[in-house]
């Protein structure tokens, strides 16, 4: 497969034309990256950055590939960064995508916006930073949206909008009153509402960062959290459990989308050893 990789990327160098080149690259960065390659993945994207011009390529390359999968592999980037240890290599690659990539970015493609922020969210959240996420998913993706399509338009990613918030949200404060606390608990625990809407999604979102798996165990996980009655805490806690598990069997192929499944189970696991 690297194989193939390298010799489709030497064709498009040859071919002369930047927008097959750089998106030849990409490809090559997010295979070695799928290999858990992480280190020769960063390589060639750091090539990428030599040839990538957003200014003169991002609108051709959305034209061609329908979202701009040449810079989209710096937010892949970030994951390799992270699945190597180096967190301050990939908040700054955060930064990079924040302040210098979706600026000069289509506004109206929100599905393109939402791969560019999807690894940049779970990255600053992790490190403290949910407030920054959430204020940065809102503008950038879910009122661009509303914006440009309204509340009734439709993209691939709209469904993932509302459990990303809710997360971020649970990450981020602590002060929610018990009637809301209630109304997402009983969303949660309603499979048809819940996790059946994001069976479908799941490798494809997994590919860029977490699993939608993951994400809704997440917002079990808080809930759980929040509950002040153990039956209920121990509900949400179980269903917590048993969505990130799911996560982990999906994403054996994707090594890093895997590793953060098996990180928050680890931590779910955790507390309910405390809660016994």
């Amino acid at each position: 497969e690297k194989d193939l990789c390298k010799n489709f990327v030497e064709q498009a160098r040859l071919n002369g034309d930047p927008i097959h080149y750089g998106r030849a690259l990409a490809m090559e960065a997010e295979t070695l990256g799928r290999l858990g390659n992480f280190e020769q993945a960063l390589e060639v994207v750091e090539r990428i950055k030599f040839i990538y011009n957003i200014n003169k390529q991002h609108a051709a390359i959305c034209k061609a590939y329908a979202s701009d999968r040449v810079a989209q592999s710096f937010c892949h980037s970030v994951n390799f960064n992270n699945a190597l240890g180096r967190t301050r290599a990939a908040l700054e690659t955060c930064n990079y995508i924040v302040e210098e990539i979706v600026p000069k970015s289509d506004p109206k493609n929100i599905h393109n916006m939402f791969c560019l922020l999807y690894a940049v969210i779970f990255t600053l959240k992790e490190n403290g930073f949910a407030l920054k996420a959430h204020n940065l998913f809102q503008s950038r993706v879910v009122n661009s949206f509303k914006d440009h399509f309204g509340e009734g338009g439709s993209t691939y990613s709209k469904p993932m909008f509302r459990p990303i918030l809710i997360m971020l949200d649970l990450e981020m404060r602590d002060d929610q009153d018990a009637n809301e606390i209630d109304e997402l608990s009983s969303w949660a625990l309603d499979e048809d509402n819940f996790e059946k809407k994001f069976v479908s999604y799941e490798i494809s979102f997994a590919a860029f960062c977490a699993s939608p798996m993951a994400v809704l165990g997440e917002v079990c996980f808080g809930l759980a959290k929040r509950q002040g009655e153990t039956e209920n805490r121990n509900i949400l806690l179980q269903k917590a459990i048993s969505l990130v598990e799911q996560s982990v069997a999906n994403t054996a192929s994707l090594p890093y989308a895997n590793m953060y499944a098996k990180e928050k189970l680890d931590a779910m696991k955790n507390f309910q050893n405390e809660c016994i």
